[in-house]
Formats: C-alpha cells, sequence, structure tokens
C-alpha cells in the first residue's frame, strides 16, 4: 500500500497541510530548514512515491516575445516521424517556447511521449533543429497552443533561438 502524507505528518508530528506544502514546495510560509530536511528525510524511510506530488511549471528563463513561422516535427519515441506542419513561434527562452497556429496534416498529436521538433526555416538558423518536449496545452480562441521546454542537449542551439527577436 502507498505511503501517504498523513503518515509522513503522524510520523514527523506536523499537521498534513504543512507537509503538503513542503513536499510541494508551495509559496507562502516559510519552514525551518531543519523541518523541511525532516519531512523529506522520513518520507524517504517510508518509501514515499515523489511521482504523485503534483509539480507546477515554473519558467526557468523569461521569454521573449517573437512572431516566427516555423515548421514544426512530431517524433514519436524511437525517432519515428508521426507528422510534420507549420506552427508560429510567439514566446522563446533558454528553457522553452510556446508555439500557436500549429497546422499538421494529421490535425492531432500522438496520445503517447513524443518530442517536437522546431525548425526556424529562414535566417541565421535554417537547418537547425531544436527538440523539446511539450509542458502544457492551451486553447486560444478556438485554437490551441503548446508550451515546450527544450532538451537540455539543446542548450547551445536554444540560446540562437532566445537570441532572435520579432
Amino acid at each position: 500500500m502507498a505511503v501517504t502524507q498523513v503518515e509522513i505528518a503522524r510520523r514527523v508530528g506536523l499537521d498534513v497541510s504543512t507537509v503538503n506544502k513542503i513536499l510541494n514546495k508551495r509559496l507562502g510560509p516559510v519552514f525551518k530548514r531543519a523541518t523541511i530536511k525532516k519531512v523529506f528525510k522520513v518520507a524517504r524511510q517510508l518509501g514515499y512515491d515523489f511521482g504523485r506530488l503534483k509539480h507546477q511549471h515554473r519558467r526557468l528563463h523569461p521569454r521573449r516575445e517573437v512572431a516566427l513561422p516555423i515548421e514544426l516535427s512530431i517524433y514519436l519515441e524511437g525517432g519515428a516521424l508521426y507528422d510534420r506542419g507549420t506552427a508560429l513561434l510567439q514566446e522563446v527562452s533558454l528553457s522553452g517556447a510556446r508555439l500557436t497556429a500549429i497546422l499538421l496534416p494529421q490535425r492531432s498529436l500522438p496520445a503517447v511521449p513524443h518530442t517536437l521538433g522546431i525548425r526556424v526555416p529562414d535566417g541565421p538558423l535554417k537547418d537547425v533543429e531544436i527538440l523539446g518536449h511539450p509542458v502544457r496545452f492551451s486553447p486560444r480562441g478556438g485554437a490551441f497552443g503548446i508550451a515546450v521546454e527544450f532538451l537540455k542537449t539543446e542548450d547551445a542551439k536554444a540560446r540562437r533561438l532566445a537570441a532572435l527577436r520579432a
């Protein structure tokens, strides 16, 4: 049976809401460093599944507004091409981007894990593909957008893309 936050709270002697705030690293009350360490230590000892925590998406870098047409490729695990179309790069940072006006021939995204390939057809990044994973889908005015987190191996390419201006 899975270990719960209630069990951790009982073991540490704290309220379950306090344990929840510490484990989820929520903004708000500041807890003593010793209390935080104790909660995580007990959670590990009891075998708490940290994958069950809700993680808010936090931007690592500020985004820059751009309006750049791109070619969008969708790859399945193993690298097989699922679909290729176009989109508009609306915001970009060192760690990710927001894509809108997405046009794909299949008009769908795979329900299995996939990778997005972003390619700028013209300019200094012509023929450079930057890979990333979708982290959030957002509907806007009848269409939808995708927030993309760039893969760590693409840092140099992402810096070049983030340097572009509209």
